[in-house]
């Protein structure tokens, strides 16, 4: 063998090496940027939870369905709530971020506004029965059966109470309000910061029945275009933190002690979005996403865009 012959299979023997170490450290990307060039992998890390009508949400496997629950709202608060009517509605958790989803489709109580009608409304003064923390009482984080309940029984007694006969003939004003025990779930987690309990009043003969809402930050309004959907966002941010007790209760690790609630609300619908009745498309649903999570930080904006990002309409 020649001495040339000799050099190259020297130099050989270093190189094969080398390529063999970079063409590994190429086959061995991470899961998640395989995926972005192997669709089906994607499919493989993530699973598809759907409504009968069509709107669907691709979710990582950590989240779970809860077993099916009544159209919102309950009969104790239907008379109460924001007049809209639900066609469709889902609940999902994942107990390993702590955090809950809610998704449904429904009527459409906004015809006839606007963006700018919207965000006021959303973010109108407490006790309009209707802004965002009012929506997200109502149909997406209730107060237990029970507890709702028993507050309107409490507040019936009082009243015939207060219209005895023996009373002038004057209508009462009433305040009662029931305090709840929340069960150690992520609902009722959520069901508690959002509203500890439920206040029925009754004033110049008006009766309400409504949330007892912490101290919140409303953010601005946003709006998202995804999947041919419009989706206008809310979020309130809770100012309390969690205290001990709390953690113990709903079997949350001991560093949640101090962590704060993140509440996200999303109404959209294919684009545009229908503010005004158009006759080539009559009667379009809206579909609601409503997100709760817990953080040291208010950090769970993302999570939600990220979610509600992978939400399409058939």
């Amino acid at each position: 063998m020649t001495l040339r012959g000799i050099v190259r299979m020297i130099l050989f023997g270093f190189l094969v090496p080398g390529v063999a170490a970079q063409m590994s450290r190429q086959s061995s990307t991470s899961p998640e940027r395989g995926a972005e060039h192997n669709p089906r992998s994607a499919q493989a890390t993530s699973k598809r939870f759907s409504l009968l009508r069509g709107t669907s949400i691709d979710v990582s496997p950590d989240w779970i369905e809860l077993e099916q629950m009544p159209l919102p709202p309950s009969p104790r608060l239907a008379p109460f709530a924001p007049q809209v009517t639900f066609l469709e509605f889902m609940a999902l958790e994942n107990p390993k971020i702590h955090s809950a989803l809610r998704i449904a489709t429904t009527t459409n109580p906004f015809l006839g506004g606007d963006e700018v009608a919207l965000d006021a409304q959303m973010h109108g003064a407490e006790g309009a029965g209707n802004g965002l923390a009012d929506y997200l009482f109502y149909f997406f984080f209730s107060p237990p059966r029970d507890c709702l309940d028993g507050g309107s029984e409490a507040y019936k007694k009082a009243k015939r109470q207060a219209e005895s006969p023996d009373r002038a003939a004057v209508s009462p004003d009433l305040s009662i309000r029931r305090d709840c025990r929340h069960a150690p779930t992520l609902e009722g987690l959520y069901s508690g910061q959002l509203s500890p309990g439920v206040l029925f009043q009754a004033s110049n003969g008006v009766e309400r029945a409504g949330g007892i809402y912490p101290d919140f930050y409303l953010a601005p309004m946003e709006k998202v275009e995804a999947n041919g959907l419009t989706f206008y966002v809310f979020e309130a941010q809770d100012r309390t933190r969690l205290d001990l007790a709390t953690v113990n209760h709903f079997n949350l690790p001991d560093e949640m002690q101090g962590a704060q609630a993140d509440f996200f609300w999303a109404v959209g619908a294919l684009s545009p979005f229908p503010f005004f009745r158009d006759p080539q498309r009559k009667n379009v649903p809206l579909i609601q996403v409503a997100y709760a999570g817990i953080g040291l930080e208010l950090d769970k904006r993302d999570i939600f865009m990220r979610l509600l990002r992978q939400v399409r309409a058939p």
